[in-house]
């Protein structure tokens, strides 16, 4: 009989472990919010889409080469976007950059639909803590009701949640703790007209804003003029408790002072604020594996801070349960 397994978290460390036991267990993922990708998602709203998290990503690996060429050119696509570089007082100038830079298409969740095609995911349902029961562990929801026995846990959220989630058995949460993140504020702005910008993608030093993108330049996207301006981490941390408000009229206001948009025009206005947007500090490890407890973690976190970091991690953390099995 197969194994069962749980996997919280949908990003792509979570649904590429998922994938990869499929063949070997009954596997299922639990998933808080209503879609796919975590930091991978694309935000939809009147006629306009937002790559509100990760702007892109590269690949450096043949593991996750080999995962980009099998979703071909109707899932990932190479972004060419002409990039500049912002300082207050200084010239703008081009940037280059020297290896290619991929996107999902139509979203940046794109490839992560092909990778689930046959597996269980239950969306819309936040795993709040496991209880041993008779050599399983027994996952219960926000609403203490049971999601069912697993005889194995492993969590891909980010270090904070996963701390929530596991039991203090958890052998590594000491080393976990020794994770640190920064936020971001993600700042998503739709107009009808936009004047000409000079740029498709701008990195902005020493500022509130630390980038501006063209979201609309990448390919596959909606017509819509969609401008997504990410702030300074450091510039978050500082403001983490402003208001929505506060956030907005500063981030707009440092857009026009640098730039010709006037985001007073905007057809759409929307800001989202993500806690662990960054790893400033990562476990340098591939995966945490605690088999005599039978839970485990994975996550961009675990190894680096790119959505290649995050593939990596739930591949090798699947391979080396797959021997446990």
């Amino acid at each position: 009989m197969h194994k069962k397994i749980a996997i919280i978290g949908a990003g792509i460390s979570g649904i590429t472990a998922a994938r990869e036991l499929a063949g070997d267990a009954s596997v299922c993922v639990f998933e808080k919010s209503r879609g796919l990708g975590g930091r991978m998602a694309t935000r939809r709203a009147g006629g306009f889409s937002f790559d509100h998290a990760a702007q892109f990503f590269t690949a450096r690996s043949n593991e996750f080469r080999e995962q980009i060429e099998f979703a071909g050119d109707k899932a990932v696509r190479a972004w060419t976007p002409q990039v500049i570089t912002i300082e207050r007082g200084s010239r703008s100038y081009k940037r280059e950059w020297f290896e290619t830079h991929f996107v999902g298409t139509p979203g940046m969740n794109e490839i992560l639909k092909m990778m689930t095609k046959n597996l269980s995911i239950r969306f819309s349902t936040r795993v709040s803590h496991l209880q041993a029961q008779s050599g399983v562990w027994r996952l219960y929801d926000d609403q203490r009701q049971s999601l069912g026995d697993f005889d194995w846990v492993i969590s891909s959220a980010p270090v904070p949640q996963t701390l929530d989630v596991l039991p203090d058995c958890f052998s590594h949460r000491s080393l976990m703790r020794e994770a640190e993140f920064s936020p971001c504020y993600a700042l998503m702005l739709g107009f009808e007209q936009l004047p000409s910008l000079g740029f498709d993608a701008a990195v902005v030093k020493n500022e509130a804003i630390a980038w501006i993108s063209a979201n609309h330049s990448k390919p596959g996207r909606s017509e819509g003029k969609s401008l997504l301006i990410h702030s300074d981490n450091y510039w978050a941390a500082e403001n983490l408790e402003a208001d929505q408000e506060f956030i907005i009229n500063r981030l707009t206001q440092c857009l026009g002072e640098l730039t010709a948009i006037e985001a007073d025009k905007a057809k759409h206005i929307a800001l989202h604020r993500w806690l662990y947007a960054r790893v400033e500090k990562n476990l340098a490890t591939d995966y945490l594996l605690d088999s005599r407890n039978k839970l485990a973690a994975c996550g961009d976190w675990c190894r680096g801070n790119r959505v290649e970091d995050a593939f990596l991690s739930g591949q090798q953390l699947a391979k080396e349960l797959k021997k446990l099995l």
